[in-house]
């Protein structure tokens, strides 16, 4: 008797476990064989919880992480239960195309946060591209040669400090100084305001901050559940646990204080924000507000990306002494022709092919920008390899996929040489030919 009232006592339990498998079972069996992109390969965890690729951008490489996937799996890797990374030419040009038929992903959702305007976040095409017409002239490349003065003068400062270093013992840790510089530079060319990085040598934890903030930001980008769970549940409570929330926290209120103290200064065009705010005399929508959120951007991300491609750069010719003897070469000819300045001007460095094949080569093996822009597919869906993606899937890629691309780049991608990108008849033809022979 006393069994039978057991037994019954656990039936829920066996039955709740018995239902449980099967419904796991069957979830299991539909994304590896059923599923719409079920044709694609890709690692098994990938196929049945965005988790896994939650955990392999935690921990921290996964840039060259998906090369190797690539390289295993072929130009289309499934790398979530409904997401692709797509390493095919021809679908790459398709997905990012100036029409916009490709909108952000639901990731992007965590970037924005709350923020009404937000041109990285967006995911909305035509607010993004309302918001984008806004801020147009100040980004141009006329305004940014127009700005150009107060980066000549940073370099200038920074050279100082690289001569003082000259008859020292002690090495340096030149990678530092160029991040230093590069904050430097987008307070001047922001807010006509450097933060004096260099001349104290220091940045007084700001680098380790910004760090922190794009690690949580990356993994967060796929995890948006435990995101709006600490925001919802955790935050109010106990406090923010979250590196991720100084973008829209910390490095915003930083730069709401800069903004409002330029607006304090009088107006003039000679930062991006005098130019934000002449530009707000005709564009009411453009308040300061929202124009502490575009310089958000700009502390948070433009510093960090200038100093990576930066050091890219010397990186490569330090590494490749013959390619550095080459440069040296074209630039002392110009020198020695009175075509170059004592600080190079962006025109004049614009003049001389191999200097822009360097810096383009050292982008291309080293990209600052080291996630997937992942973007939904349209309704009507898209063909990728002969194999049909339906409409909601997310589809995206890395540009360390497409750099490293033998069938783009040739057979020496794995190497630095700034030669392919004068093989065609300007440098900025090379990927589109190569490319449209495929």
């Amino acid at each position: 008797m006393l069994a039978s009232v057991q037994s019954l006592a656990l039936y829920p339990f066996l039955l709740f476990g018995s239902a449980l498998l099967v419904t796991s079972t069957v979830y299991v069996v539909y994304q590896c064989f059923f599923s719409p992109i079920a044709a694609f390969p890709g690692p098994f965890a990938a196929k049945l919880t965005k988790v896994w690729r939650a955990y392999t951008t935690y921990r921290g490489q996964w840039h060259r992480d998906l090369i190797e996937l690539h390289q295993r799996y072929g130009n289309v890797v499934r790398i979530g239960p409904n997401e692709l990374s797509v390493g095919h030419p021809d679908a790459f040009r398709t997905i990012y195309r100036a029409n916009g038929a490709f909108a952000k992903s639901a990731s992007y959702s965590v970037l924005q946060g709350s923020r009404p305007f937000d041109l990285t976040g967006e995911r909305n095409e035509k607010i993004h591209s309302a918001q984008r017409r806004l801020v147009a002239r100040p980004y141009s490349m006329e305004s940014v040669v127009h700005l150009e003065p107060q980066v000549t003068r940073l370099i200038d400062d920074l050279l100082i400090k690289f001569d003082s270093f000259a008859t020292s013992p002690r090495p340096i840790d030149i990678g530092n100084w160029f991040q230093l510089f590069a904050f430097d530079v987008i307070g001047a060319v922001s807010f006509t305001k450097p933060y004096g990085f260099v001349a104290q040598a220091t940045d007084d934890g700001m680098f380790a901050r910004i760090e922190r903030a794009m690690g949580s930001t990356a993994w967060l980008m796929h995890a948006p559940w435990f995101f709006k769970f600490h925001q919802k549940f955790i935050l109010p409570v106990f406090g923010n646990f979250l590196g991720a929330n100084d973008r829209n926290g910390y490095f915003f209120q930083f730069a709401k204080s800069e903004v409002q103290d330029r607006r304090d200064k009088g107006g003039n065009d000679k930062d991006i924000v005098g130019q934000l705010f002449q530009a707000a005399h005709a564009k009411t929508e453009l308040t300061d507000l929202a124009i502490s959120f575009m310089m958000t951007s700009n502390v948070f991300a433009g510093s960090d990306t200038t100093a990576i491609a930066l050091r890219s750069i010397f990186l490569n010719l330090l590494r490749h002494p013959h390619v550095l003897s080459k440069l040296i070469a074209e630039l002392e000819e110009r020198r020695a022709a009175g075509r170059l300045s004592n600080t190079v001007t962006f025109q004049e460095a614009e003049a001389c092919p191999y200097l822009q094949a360097v810096m383009h080569e050292a982008l291309r093996i080293f990209s600052p920008a080291g996630f997937s822009f992942d973007r939904d597919v349209p309704k009507e869906g898209m063909i990728i390899s002969g194999k049909f993606i339906p409409g909601g899937t997310v589809v995206g890629s890395s540009p360390w996929v497409i750099h490293s691309l033998p069938e783009v780049w040739g057979a020496d991608v794995d190497k630095f040489r700034p030669e392919r990108w004068l093989e065609g008849e300007n440098s900025s033809e090379l990927s589109e030919k190569r490319i449209s022979r495929r």
